[in-house]
């Protein structure tokens, strides 16, 4: 905010400090932080937020595309029975389809689907087969199987709803080795795929490009809950593709 202003049309411009007689328009704004309360001090951090926000200039991600991504946003869409995924998806044997691959997500809260959820995760024999997340990323921060009950014993039931209880996906047993900090490791391991996405739109919500642009597949050990790369539980691998 300090070499930044905006102008009468959401032009960004920058000022640098060694050279305040030249003003340079800023185009993309990539966020490498902001996506944890954490990384939010106090009210000039978000005042500089909404700065960057009211700008024209392309986000990555911008406020809605952050929401949009959300756990609970996720939670929503794939609640048993859910109706919003049709919102998308028109045709109801599409959105049918789609609704049975997504694992079971509920919310915590006092709607119908959030009070059977309370059953699940206050029995420990149910909640072995849940994970509870919060809106949080990067790894560390979910509760799994019969760790749930206790933690929510703990926790005021005002703040339950902040939490999503998703089905733990149960994959195939695979035996594979991993390079770990230098470290080979054998044995059982979990192999997650994710495929990125772009969409740029216009404020009008006309789409101007949406396709896919990469993939990670991460490997981890089947003995780890967790799976993230970069908070050092998961390896980064590639595809080995086979004709059968």
């Amino acid at each position: 905010m300090t070499h930044t202003k905006l102008d009468s049309d959401r032009t960004l411009l920058y000022t640098p400090p060694n050279s305040p007689s030249i003003s340079y328009e800023v185009t993309t704004i990539y966020y490498r932080a902001g996506y944890s309360p954490d990384d939010y001090h106090g009210p000039q951090d978000w005042s500089a937020r909404l700065h960057l926000e009211k700008s024209k200039a392309i986000k990555c991600p911008s406020l809605l595309t952050h929401l949009a991504g959300c756990k609970k946003v996720q939670q929503v869409l794939a609640t048993p029975n859910s109706p919003h995924l049709k919102r998308f998806l028109p045709d109801d044997q599409v959105a049918s389809k789609v609704l049975a691959t997504f694992a079971p997500i509920y919310p915590l809260d006092q709607s119908e689907a959030g009070k059977e959820a309370r059953k699940l995760a206050q029995s420990p024999d149910s909640a072995s087969r849940y994970v509870l997340k919060p809106q949080r990323e990067g790894g560390g921060n979910n509760i799994y199987r019969k760790s749930i009950p206790p933690f929510l014993q703990k926790l005021p039931e005002t703040h339950w709803p902040a939490y999503i209880l998703m089905e733990m996906i149960e994959p195939p047993p695979l035996k594979n080795a991993i390079l770990r900090n230098g470290e080979i490791q054998r044995g059982g391991v979990i192999v997650e795929l994710g495929v990125y996405g772009v969409c740029l739109w216009k404020d009008n919500g006309e789409i101007l490009e949406n396709l896919e642009a990469g993939y990670l597949l991460r490997t981890k050990g089947d003995q780890s809950e967790e799976g993230g790369v970069a908070a050092g539980f998961g390896a980064v691998d590639s595809c080995c593709l086979i004709d059968r």
